[in-house]
């Protein structure tokens, strides 16, 4: 199946439609979605992308990262792909914060980060993620700041962010 995503400029204003490939071969603006799941001992999860994605497969990743399909909402996406990733339906999610960055050679993307409580059972898509576990809040800071796992380049600002460590990107009003 083709996806077509919107692309947007760097304030997302949406300026065309083009597939997911076409729009990474441009390098065209466009939207996504991470989220970060947490349980209720304060543990996040992180899954191990699949060996088969085309971008930064097999390195650790937020809870879920999602491309905005074209004409899909911020929330829509973090619903879809918590859905789709983790068979996970009916929780709460809230904004934490809005961004822009680079993510590799020619994917600019604009990304909402949410948050989320989850302690019932998680069934990953192996298509998307390999594997995945809860890690305690200050054992993933230190695993961030020593680099003992390979992260999607994403994954590792967001996750520096979230636990309130030096990152590099351009937050925006949400």
């Amino acid at each position: 199946m083709v996806e077509f995503i919107d692309n947007v400029d760097e304030k997302d204003y949406v300026i065309g439609r083009a597939t997911r490939k076409n729009t990474h071969t441009s390098g065209k603006w466009h939207r996504g979605v991470n989220v970060i799941l947490l349980n209720q001992q304060e543990k996040l999860f992180l899954p191990m992308r699949s060996s088969t994605k085309d971008k930064f497969p097999s390195t650790y990743d937020c809870s879920v990262s999602e491309h905005v399909i074209s004409g899909e909402s911020y929330d829509q996406a973090a619903i879809r792909g918590l859905s789709e990733e983790l068979n996970i339906q009916n929780i709460k999610l809230k904004k934490l914060i809005k961004f822009r960055g680079s993510f590799g050679k020619n994917d600019n993307m604009i990304s909402v980060l949410f948050v989320g409580r989850h302690d019932g059972i998680i069934t990953m898509d192996k298509n998307e993620v390999a594997n995945g576990s809860f890690f305690e809040l200050s054992k993933l800071k230190k695993m961030l700041n020593d680099n003992e796992l390979e992260f999607a380049p994403w994954a590792s600002k967001l996750l520096k962010r979230y636990l309130n460590m030096p990152s590099d990107f351009i937050e925006m009003a949400i």
